[in-house]
């Protein structure tokens, strides 16, 4: 599996220089387009906060790929530190000094305590009442339960799918726990009556999206450096080859909890930005389906490459917005036929056309075979915007088929299947030209480690 431990210094030139123009129209994308369209009046408040919801599971997708990709460790407890983190935000917006929705005759407490019949507020509560302690609490309690977790769970070299088993069965523990009305936390229901202007007020709206997109940006430029550094080599190291780390005298089980630990911290990270942004957290965010579904994020995107768990965020989740919206009855053989097609084409993740286009423009190839390699990578990326901005144009929005059965059939999902399929066909018929001398592309450091 491909890693993206490979200095940047290493690199051709015109893929460092094609690297960087993408991601700086990537950045102009999320921090200036975006803004300005909404600002503007063209994009409305409810699209940002959607776009807000995504990225916050961009940055737990992150977190996933950084102990899942570059660890080896497919932990399936990850929205239960999601929920953590969601938790604890809740609980602060949902009292007086948070701006929740309290009222003098429910005894100014959240309202699902008046009605279990509490007449003040419970003393774990009340020192949620400081955004400070929310911060510390909502960031330190994933970091916290995952460290002694992992500690005497990885100590005792547990590891593949027997770590997995423990960590759903921890999913769904706590999913029994928190859905227990004794717990006072809102019971199934979960936490909500949180200010309104988060959701409603437009400052609120844009002002959360920003944050959000600030802090994936951070996120995913510390992940960047650990996996870059000495210390990412080695947990490359512990994936590949963890028996031989043994020998050279290294302890593979505390790099296992460190990356578990800063995994369940960016869970709780991206569980409080997403309480204010959806205006509501119950315990469904933490059933072992929502893990499931965090890890597929990545799966889709591509392991071991950052960038590909936001891509698979975005991808999947607008893919589910989409569809159940006009085609509620395919969605499930639609998701089917996605990770089949990336099981069975692309096992590394879409990142991997990414990955053919830069040895073709390393290897000089024509204009019209790499325009025909980077398209299907456009579209989704066009298809994405379009869908998270509501910018579709309207000849693509018309229904071509509908029965009570199935749904709605845009023209959009015909256009979009065909440019993803056509080029395909192009490249397997079609005959490249003769190669001609290319400038050898480095080989990642843990491929290069591998060679004898």
């Amino acid at each position: 599996m491909p890693d993206n431990t490979q200095p940047l210094d290493a690199l051709p030139p015109n893929i460092l220089w094609t690297r960087r123009g993408v991601c700086a129209l990537m950045l102009l994308l999320f921090f200036v387009f975006v803004p300005v369209l909404n600002s503007a009046g063209i994009v409305p408040d409810y699209k940002i906060s959607v776009l807000g919801k995504y990225l916050c599971l961009a940055i737990v997708a992150i977190g996933i790929d950084l102990i899942w990709g570059y660890t080896g460790i497919l932990s399936l407890c990850q929205a239960f530190f999601f929920c953590l983190g969601g938790y604890a935000m809740a609980m602060h917006l949902s009292l007086p000094q948070g701006g929740g929705d309290v009222r003098p005759e429910y005894n100014n407490i959240p309202q699902f305590m008046f009605f279990n019949n509490l007449h003040e507020l419970p003393g774990f509560w009340k020192p949620f009442g400081s955004f400070t302690f929310t911060l510390i609490a909502g960031l330190g309690l994933p970091t916290l339960a995952a460290t002694i977790f992992g500690f005497f769970i990885l100590r005792s070299r547990v590891r593949g799918v027997y770590f997995s088993i423990i960590t759903q069965a921890v999913a769904w523990g706590a999913w029994l726990l928190i859905s227990r009305n004794e717990m006072l936390l809102g019971g199934t229901n979960g936490l909500t009556n949180f200010n309104k202007s988060f959701t409603q007020d437009h400052h609120w709206v844009l002002g959360l999206y920003l944050l959000t997109i600030t802090m994936l940006a951070a996120v995913y430029l510390l992940c960047k450096a650990i996996a870059r550094s000495r210390l990412g080599r080695v947990l490359v190291a512990v994936r590949d080859k963890e028996t031989r780390l043994y020998f050279a005298g290294y302890r593979p089980y505390a790099f296992k909890v460190f990356a578990f630990a800063v995994a369940a911290m960016l869970a709780g990270l991206g569980g409080m930005l997403y309480a204010p942004q959806v205006g509501i957290i119950t315990p469904q965010n933490m059933n072992v389906q929502a893990s499931i579904d965090m890890v597929i994020l990545v799966a889709v995107g591509g392991r071991g490459r950052l960038w590909g768990a936001v891509l698979g965020a975005l991808l999947v989740n607008y893919t589910y917005a989409s569809l159940t919206s006009d085609m509620p009855a395919a969605w499930p053989f639609v998701q089917g036929a996605m990770f089949l097609a990336v099981v069975l084409l692309f096992p590394d993740g879409i990142v991997t056309l990414w990955d053919s286009v830069e040895k073709q423009i390393a290897g000089r190839t024509g204009a019209l075979r790499i325009s025909m390699t980077v398209l299907p990578l456009v579209v989704i990326v066009l298809f994405l915007a379009a869908e998270s901005l509501g910018l579709m144009p309207d000849f693509l929005q018309r229904v071509v088929f509908e029965s009570d059965r199935i749904g709605r059939v845009a023209l959009k999902y015909f256009v979009l299947v065909a440019l993803l399929i056509v080029p395909g066909i192009w490249q397997k018929f079609s005959k490249p030209r003769a190669a001609v001398a290319a400038e050898p592309i480095e080989l990642p450091l843990a491929a290069k480690e591998a060679q004898p």
